[in-house]
């Protein structure tokens, strides 16, 4: 893969950071109930984007290498898509909140099973703590979810 591929591919998992966190504030907008919940989450995934933006600049300057994963362009342009796909549903009001839930949880895990956040070769602590902080995070928001969709599933 050359610079420019992973250039993209940089700017496609950031694209798709800010795709969830709008998707996020969809969900924070149509279920009032739990509007902090949903906003926290959006307001994190902003961060993320930033943070993988940040990655991008110390690769352009050399800083830092590829790992030998390799993420597919077209995977994460399905992901943006069905992320768009759901928020518009939410906004059709065709879309429960143990729907929105359940999608949100999907979402995470599979962001975590597919290690999103591999690309870079982080040797060093500094740019190691991003992608540590990236993927705690995930797990996190996928714990959260998980934690909500059985309270819902229970009511």
């Amino acid at each position: 893969m050359n610079s420019c591929e992973i250039k993209e591919l940089v700017q496609h998992i950031s694209a798709h950071e800010l795709s969830l966190a709008k998707m996020y504030n969809q969900f924070a907008r149509a279920y009032p109930n739990h509007k902090e919940f949903w906003s926290k989450l959006a307001h994190e995934e902003m961060i993320h984007s930033k943070w993988i933006k940040s990655l991008e600049n110390h690769f352009d300057a050399g800083q830092i290498g590829l790992s030998g994963f390799k993420l597919n362009h077209r995977a994460l342009k399905t992901s943006i898509s069905h992320l768009e796909k759901q928020i518009l549903a939410t906004k059709n009001g065709n879309f429960s909140l143990l729907n929105a839930v359940a999608v949100a949880v999907d979402i995470e895990k599979s962001m975590i099973d597919n290690k999103f956040f591999a690309i870079f070769d982080l040797k060093d602590k500094k740019f190691n703590r991003i992608r540590a902080g990236l993927e705690k995070e995930t797990k996190m928001h996928r714990q959260k979810l998980e934690k909500l969709f059985l309270k819902l599933k229970e009511n």
